[in-house]
This record gives C-alpha cells, sequence and structure tokens, in this order.
C-alpha cells in the first residue's frame, strides 16, 4: 500500500505540474505553451508501469505461493526491460508496455477464478463485490493497454483526389474512390449570399486490400453567418480497427478533395475497458446498497422480533446493575 501511495503521488505530481506549466509560463513571461500528449506520456510511462506491477502483486497476494510472486514480476519486470533493448515490437512504449500489462491481465484473469472456485454454487454479495472490483481491474488495463497499442500503432495520411479517381494511401490498407461532389446553399439569406451556409457533400467508396468494402459520406460546409469552415466526418469502427476520413480542404472548380485518412488499430480494448469499468461499478454499488439494505432488514428484526429487543435487554441489564449497587449500600 506505502508503495502504491508514494507512486500515486508520483503520478499526480507529474501531470499536475505538466497542468500547470502553461498557466505559470503565460502568467511569467505572457507566452502561449501547448503540452501535446507526447509530453505526458514519456514522464507518465514509469510510474504507470510501476502500478500495474503493483497491481499484479497485489493479485497474486494470498492466492498463490509467495515464493513464486517475486520471481513472476521480477521476471516480467526483466522481460519489459529485455524487450525495450532488443524491440521485437519496433517500438519503444509498446515493448515496455504489453509484457506488463499482458501478465497483470494474467494475474487478475487468475485471481477472478481463484474466487469464484472457492465455492462455485455460493452466490453470496462478498463475492460479488471481489469479483465486480477485479472486473474494474480488467477494464483499467484494458483501457491501458488500448491506449499503448492504438497510440503508436495508428497510420494516418492523407491524397488528394478527383472525382471518379481513385487513391490509395501510404501505409493503409484501404484505397478511396470520389464517387461524386455535390454542392448546394442552405439556410437563410444573409448578406450578399443568397443562403446562410455552402456545403459541399462528397460520396466515396472504401476498398479494403482492393476489395470492396463500404461507401460513404462527408461535408465540407462554409458557414457565411460565422465566417468559418467545418467538416463532417465518416467513422467505421471494427473488431479490430477503427477507420476514420475527413476532408481538409476542397477545389470545387477543378474537382479535387483533400481527404484525410488515419486507421487506429486496436481501439476496441479501449472501449471494452471503458464497458467493463461501468459495468464492474455498477455491479459493485449495486451489491453494496443490497448488504446495506440486507444490514438495516436485520438491525430492524432485532429490534422487534420476539425474544426482545437489544435495547430491550441493554435495559434490563443496567436496571439490575443498578438494584444491586442499591442492595449494597443498604
Amino acid at each position: 500500500m506505502l508503495a502504491t501511495v508514494v507512486t500515486f503521488l508520483m503520478l499526480a505530481t507529474i501531470i499536475t505540474m505538466g497542468m500547470l506549466t502553461p498557466l505559470i509560463a503565460k502568467l511569467t513571461t505572457g507566452a502561449e505553451l501547448s503540452l501535446e500528449s507526447s509530453y505526458f506520456n514519456n514522464r507518465a510511462a514509469i510510474p504507470v508501469t510501476i502500478l500495474v506491477l503493483l497491481l499484479s502483486t497485489c493479485m497474486l497476494v494470498g492466492y498463490a505461493n509467495r515464493k513464486h510472486i517475486v520471481p513472476i514480476v521480477g521476471g516480467t519486470a526483466a522481460l519489459s526491460i529485455l524487450f525495450a533493448v532488443i524491440s521485437p515490437l519496433e517500438n519503444t512504449p509498446m515493448d515496455i508496455s504489453v509484457p506488463v500489462l499482458i501478465v497483470a491481465l494474467l494475474a487478475t484473469f487468475y485471481r477472478i477464478i481463484k474466487i469464484y472456485s472457492i465455492s462455485k454454487n455460493d452466490i453470496t454479495l462478498v463475492k460479488i463485490k471481489k469479483l465486480s472490483a477485479h472486473v474494474i481491474h480488467v477494464g483499467i488495463l484494458l483501457i491501458l493497454l488500448g491506449i499503448v497499442l492504438s497510440s503508436n500503432m495508428k497510420v494516418e495520411n492523407s491524397a488528394v483526389l478527383g472525382t471518379t479517381e481513385t487513391g490509395s494511401f501510404d501505409g493503409q490498407h484501404y484505397q478511396l474512390k470520389i464517387n461524386s461532389m455535390n454542392s448546394y446553399y442552405s439556410g437563410e439569406a444573409f448578406r450578399s449570399y443568397p443562403a446562410s451556409s455552402y456545403t459541399t457533400e462528397i460520396d466515396f467508396d472504401i476498398y479494403k486490400n482492393g476489395n470492396y468494402f463500404k461507401t460513404g459520406q462527408i461535408n465540407y460546409i462554409t458557414d457565411f453567418k460565422w465566417g468559418q469552415t467545418y467538416t463532417t466526418t465518416y467513422i467505421n469502427r471494427g473488431l479490430t480497427e477503427e477507420l476514420f476520413i475527413a476532408p481538409r480542404a476542397i477545389d470545387e472548380s477543378g474537382g479535387k478533395v483533400d481527404i484525410y485518412m488515419r486507421t487506429v488499430p486496436f481501439i476496441n480494448c479501449l472501449w471494452g475497458g471503458i464497458y467493463l469499468m461501468v459495468i464492474g461499478i455498477t455491479a459493485l454499488l449495486l451489491a453494496d446498497r443490497t448488504n446495506d439494505g440486507k444490514a438495516t432488514s436485520s438491525s430492524v428484526s432485532r429490534k422487534t422480533g420476539p425474544e426482545g429487543t437489544y435495547d430491550r435487554l441493554l435495559e434490563q441489564e443496567i436496571e439490575k446493575r443498578r438494584l444491586k449497587r442499591a442492595e449494597g449500600k443498604r
């Protein structure tokens, strides 16, 4: 617990310093400073890794032989360092994180199986609370795994495509064919414009590894009233990856559009982890509430039971002692 608290304090200090640095810079020098996610990722990686190793240790304590815990956790840390040196995944954050997260997941599943197997047919509130807590642990680990994999394996690129033209994007297995570009005014008239906005609809077909995959549409909208442009996006969430497509700019006279495409693998680990956390927290709250209700019911039955209430028994005992003291004084 001491190691966990100290590590949490380190992580909180790093995040707080990162959040306050732009504010301090603006107050002292007037400079506008923006810290990207890489700033926090690089500095928070070590404390988070330590926390995951501590989680693995806690999952094994009490359910595994203690002489095996240190070699397992120590071996995991050594494997993580070895991966960082030889880089089998060709990405340092993934090389360091993946072994630690996988072992922590296995340790958590091991703990869940042990709790469940203690008494398979006995579904008690205590067991539900314990299982719910570990479901939350699994959710947290899946979120971390999803963040590490998706942020380090995502591929993004852009290409300028014309109508009826099929184009590919470097490093991605998706191709895009622009079918049509249709423009129209919408909204009430504004100043010298016939409407308040001008929309260009871009219809396209998506091909995956050369085979037809999906059909989609994105819009490029110019808002005259507010003096800005904005876009709608296309998102396809598959089982193993997420595909994101958005227009960056259009050349209506030339019939060309600048398309941005991003492929994010293993993003569902993150969403799945969030759902598991919600399920675990909900089950934990319901178990606590049910347990409190049973405790209250038990207390009420003790007060109104046929054998007399606790308060009445206490009053009787007090009265007996008072009478004894009174007799002694006589």
